[in-house]
């Protein structure tokens, strides 16, 4: 008979930023699917580092928890400088499921430990760039000019999303004035606008029709910049500029559509549940599963809708 009193089973969580909707929303799925298999879900936020999101993996794989450690689930701020920490924890035989940011050296390392699940899951990035440039195309039937703010420069998913929407612009009317680094964050992307919007608008060199995003988060901080930009210069026009963003969260980036304050958003399903799913069933097989488990992703409202409005 086992003691009531013995430590769940644990699952690591490990996530850049805790006060992000969308890492909310997968933490919550991850909790609730880990829930039904009788896991205990401790979670960590890295505040957007990445030493302190290694630091973190480290303190778990020497802890108190890694003798009951089912597995972990990691999103990482960085897709470099995991492989150490991530070798570690597969010679003791660690499942790791990796969310949205593709390890480096996943590849090397899945060969390396052949009967370690080690996978990611994640939306198809470039889709997602793709899917906001016929939004674009869509809201600016006639052309003109954007301002692009995209999350963390050095990170694989806005680099992909920016290759996608650089290569949905092609042969259009529109162009991007400048890419802004937005850090994922509201207030580092409503700083970055701020200062680029009230440069270039007092300078006079330049109209923007549009700003694109690649998180409703972001979206919200340029809201506020636009507002603020409006008023510092007395040009009230500046305030109306249309806004879209990315992440689609029911309660946030699609709320927001539907309310009138973005123009568009587009739906990343969660990576939380699918993850755990295929973490689950790898345990209880031991049958390894595939790499990559890519989720697709819709434009909100839906592209015909957009496409509807063109005038």
């Amino acid at each position: 008979m086992s003691n009531a009193s013995e430590p769940r089973p644990a699952l690591g969580l490990f996530l850049p930023d805790a006060t992000n909707d969308y890492q909310g929303l997968v933490q919550a799925d991850v909790t609730r699917v880990a829930g039904r298999a009788g896991l205990e879900v401790v979670a960590h936020s890295a505040d957007n580092s990445v030493m302190t999101q290694i630091q973190q993996l480290f303190s778990w794989l020497h802890g108190p928890a890694a003798g009951r450690t089912k597995g972990l689930v990691v999103m990482p701020v960085l897709q470099t400088a995991l492989d150490r920490v991530i070798r570690e924890g597969a010679r003791a035989g660690v499942p790791w499921a990796f969310l949205q940011r593709r390890p480096d050296k996943l590849d090397a390392l899945r060969a390396e430990f052949p009967d370690v699940p080690l996978f990611i899951v994640m939306p198809d990035q470039r889709e997602i760039g793709a899917i906001q440039a016929r939004q674009y195309r869509s809201l600016l039937p006639r052309g003109g000019t954007l301002l692009y703010v995209q999350g963390q420069a050095a990170s694989s998913p806005a680099q992909a999303r920016l290759a996608g929407v650089q290569e949905g612009l092609e042969g259009s009317g529109l162009r991007i004035a400048t890419v802004l680094d937005g850090n994922w964050r509201s207030e580092d992307a409503e700083k970055a606008a701020t200062d680029w919007l009230v440069l270039m608008l007092r300078a006079g060199g330049v109209k923007i029709d549009l700003v694109g995003c690649q998180s409703d988060m972001m979206a919200m901080g340029v809201k506020k910049a636009l507002a603020a930009v409006a008023q510092t210069l007395q040009r009230p026009q500046v305030a109306d500029i249309p806004v879209a963003g990315c992440d689609g969260h029911p309660q946030v980036g699609r709320k927001f559509v539907d309310e009138g304050r973005l123009a568009a958003t587009i739906v990343v399903p969660s990576t939380g549940a699918p993850a755990m799913e295929q973490l689950l069933k790898a345990v209880a097989t031991r049958q390894m599963p595939p790499a990559e488990l890519i989720l697709h992703c819709t434009s909100y409202p839906e592209e015909a809708v957009l496409a509807a409005r063109r005038g």
